[in-house]
């Protein structure tokens, strides 16, 4: 077992089920404390992203028991967390965010981060 794997991911996940949690349970009262505005009131869009964010939590627990089988699911988690931290940024220097949402997306940064370095560390071997 890939013990860097296991603590790796297993920390993944546990940042996307606590990141998911305001979003569900405490969307609005999350949104007045990081600045928000408009405060959302149609909650579907908040709801949204806390199952996506659950979904790939769950998809990192998934690498962390078994990163050979689940290898693709770190490319996806690249990808995703990348596309996050740009669309969050472009949103910032665009005035439609504030800072605290960008601190809070510099976690997906450093995962992609750490998501890469450890592909680069684990080629794939060849059959």
């Amino acid at each position: 077992m890939d013990k860097h794997a296991k603590v790796l991911f297993s920390i993944a996940a546990a940042f996307n089920f606590f990141a998911a949690m305001p979003f569900l349970v405490a969307p609005q009262q999350f949104a007045r404390l990081i600045g928000m505005q408009p405060v959302p009131t149609d909650l579907v869009f908040p709801h949204l992203v806390a199952v996506l964010v659950l979904a790939f939590g769950w998809a990192y627990w998934q690498v962390a028991r078994d990163p050979v089988a689940n290898r693709t699911i770190i490319h996806v988690g690249i990808l995703g967390k990348s596309l996050v931290v740009l669309s969050v940024c472009l949103d910032w220097l665009a005035g439609n965010t504030n800072w605290p949402l960008v601190l809070i997306v510099s976690g997906d940064a450093l995962f992609v981060a750490l998501f890469v370095h450890y592909l680069r560390r684990r080629p794939v071997l060849a059959a």
